[in-house]
């Protein structure tokens, strides 16, 4: 079990990376407004805006915003990079699963962690890339939400950013488990030190 360390840790951490980002797909605490503020915006997912009778003001019909509706704003890019994101780390730790449940054929291991590990890279900078354009353009975009001084990132934002480094920790243990196993196959493969060499029998000079 012991050479088999950095398998399960690519495992477990691709799927911590799998729980954390459908975590903060699915819930609505991206950002949040300061209790005392009174704006009438009270928080934010990927996926709905929660109001409490707020009123944009550049609205010209007056429509007036309580509860939470679906949404589909500026930050599509984001939506689409957290949902490729959580169906990379998904795949990824099945994956992962079914080689440590020997599913997989001996040879194509080192490939199939290789691959593993490059879904994983793609996922993190996918996170990393998504909470970076969140974070930006939710304080700095006073067009699309009024008083942005007035609100901060919330614990879900924080779960999308943990399940960021859990993908690039698993993409390291899966390229390094790559690589063993790779060496590994090699030296089954190689032939015996001395093969191809033939005993001779020497006759003395007299």
């Amino acid at each position: 079990m012991g050479k088999d360390v950095l398998t399960v840790c690519g495992f477990v951490l691709s799927a911590a990376s799998c729980l954390f980002t459908i975590i903060s797909f699915a819930t609505s605490h991206w950002l949040e407004s300061f209790k005392d503020a009174r704006t009438g915006f009270d928080n934010l997912g990927l996926w709905e805006a929660c109001f409490n009778m707020y009123s944009y003001d550049r609205d010209s019909l007056g429509k007036t915003y309580d509860g939470c509706e679906w949404i589909f704003t500026w930050f599509v890019a984001v939506q689409v990079m957290m949902t490729l994101s959580m169906v990379l780390t998904l795949v990824t730790s099945i994956l992962c699963l079914l080689g440590i449940l020997n599913f997989c054929p001996p040879q194509r291991r080192p490939m199939v962690q290789l691959i593993n590990s490059i879904l994983m890279f793609a996922s993190g900078i996918m996170l990393g890339l998504s909470v970076t354009v969140f974070g930006i353009s939710s304080d700095g975009d006073r067009d699309w939400l009024p008083r942005p001084d007035q609100n901060y990132l919330s614990w879900s934002f924080g779960v999308a950013v943990v399940a960021g480094f859990f993908a690039i920790f698993a993409g390291m243990c899966l390229v390094i488990d790559s690589m063993r196993l790779g060496q590994i196959r090699r030296r089954q493969n190689a032939p015996p030190p001395y093969a191809g060499y033939k005993m001779r029998t020497g006759y003395p000079d007299y």
